[in-house]
């Protein structure tokens, strides 16, 4: 069975360690409502998410869950019920899912403090070395080798911003080591704006925090840049070059479903004009969308019959309601016990007739932000050996994984809630490596200049 799948920061000149209070204008939440809180998320975990154990078992969540309720014996804000329930989130594996609160709710500390460390850090062996700084940080940290932050170990820091963050378990700790100063907080026992770093040799050197608005504007700066066209196209001799740079479809209007399937077509007309015999069509840059998309795609470039995904679907009553709300009421779901778990086995999907079927080579470039359902295009097209795979691995992307959101808010703190109720496996089925590994190699620069990316791959092929 196929789904849509929808869908995710001036330096303090000071020298002196300040210890904030966290401080809030929104109210203070009793020990029961934050109880309530808690519970209410553990029911959501253990019977609407699709497969929350993947990772913990039952035993194991029961614990962490316990361990917290058992914490909650004073009152406080949303913000630190937040940094306690955030490991739960982490532990279901799930690359969509979501638990956060808005910056403007944020306790004041966190909105307005320099409370964040200015620099992100990088693994050498069994070493943290300080990587880029930002803000005012000095250019000469990067490259040091830290043993700790204001006492506490960098590996236990490490793993505790992992915990803070969301998706599989090394993808967590590429995450934590990517953006380690603006998840520090998360993981500090205290907030402070001052923080005394030691070396491994023994040095310490003393680091002023920066703001949050300064990590926003730094991954403002990372973001990938949003495309004027979903899908382009350009010819380069024999080749032709799609750049998909979006699967994201909208109601109505110009990037309407019909809209864009008018634009593939139009686009396979050219490339018969053209007489292209390789085709590349990159979703590298691709953050997902609308996998009728790619499914479009992939009947203008493949004629045969291919298996599909895989699927897990957990039924609950909450999901259903969230579906009726939207106007739907899938009847086999909806028909469906409580807590069952429907599998839809790999269908054999017959392509949708085309105008303009292209039956030349194909290549598809794919790259670190390839994810969601372009992610599982570039999945259909390796396991059913549809064309060759080209670019760099992705980074959140993975071939099996969860999808189909369902979302919420906790009834007292109003933190917002979100993982998948399905769960896509590949084609092929389970494997230990979870990850979409191309055929073809590309350095940075390759994938950066096109004519470069065709010479190499011509060459190779």
């Amino acid at each position: 069975m196929r789904s849509i799948v929808y869908l995710f920061v001036t330096a303090l000149i000071s020298f002196t360690c300040i210890t904030l209070r966290a401080q809030t204008s929104r109210a203070l939440f009793s020990p029961a409502e934050l109880k309530e809180d808690l519970n209410y998320l553990r029911h959501l975990v253990s019977t609407v998410h699709v497969n929350p154990y993947s990772e913990l078992t039952p035993a194991q969540y029961d614990s962490l869950f316990n361990n917290i309720a058992a914490s909650l014996e004073d009152t406080a804000t949303a913000t630190a019920l937040l940094k306690k329930i955030r490991p739960v989130m982490a532990r279901l594996s799930d690359e969509h899912a979501q638990l956060n609160l808005k910056s403007a709710l944020l306790d004041s500390a966190y909105r307005n403090a320099p409370v964040y460390l200015p620099f992100m850090l990088k693994k050498k062996g069994n070493t943290y070395c300080i990587d880029r700084c930002l803000g005012n940080a000095p250019a000469g940290y990067s490259g040091w080798e830290i043993r700790s932050i204001n006492g506490v170990p960098v590996d236990e820091l490490v793993s505790l911003c992992a915990l803070a963050t969301i998706g599989y378990p090394d993808q967590r700790t590429e995450t934590a080591l990517h953006q380690f100063g603006y998840l520090y907080p998360w993981a500090a026992g205290t907030l402070t704006t001052v923080f005394n770093i030691t070396s491994t040799t023994g040095k310490i050197i003393t680091v002023p925090g920066i703001f949050l608005k300064d990590w926003e504007a730094f991954f403002a700066t990372q973001a990938v840049p949003a495309c004027a066209e979903r899908l382009s196209y350009t010819r380069y001799g024999d080749t032709g070059y799609i750049n998909a740079c979006s699967f994201d479809v909208k109601a109505e209007g110009r990037y309407s479903r019909d809209s864009i399937r008018a634009v593939i077509d139009g686009i396979f007309k050219q490339v018969k004009a053209d007489g292209i015999t390789q085709l590349i069509i990159d979703v590298s840059r691709n953050e997902g969308g609308s996998t009728a998309v790619g499914d479009y795609l992939i009947s203008s470039i493949y004629h045969k019959p291919y298996l599909s995904y895989q699927t897990n679907w957990k039924r609950s009553d909450e999901y259903l309601n969230l579906l009726r709300s939207w106007g739907f009421d899938n009847a086999p779901y909806a028909a469906a016990p409580v807590g069952k778990v429907l599998h839809f086995a790999s269908e054999r999907i017959s392509p949708e007739p085309v105008p303009y079927p292209y039956n030349g080579k194909t290549v598809i470039v794919i790259g670190p932000a390839t994810f969601s359902s372009a992610m599982n295009f570039a999945t259909l097209i390796r396991d059913n050996h549809i064309a060759t795979l080209a670019g760099q691995t992705p980074v959140n992307g993975h071939p099996t994984s969860f999808g189909e959101m369902f979302y919420t808010t906790l009834p007292h703190t109003q933190l917002f809630v979100r993982f998948g109720v399905k769960e896509h496996i590949r084609p092929s089925g389970r494997v230990a490596d979870n990850y979409l590994r191309p055929d073809i190699r590309l350095t940075d620069q390759q994938m950066s200049d096109i004519h470069e990316m065709i010479r190499h791959i011509i060459a190779v092929k």
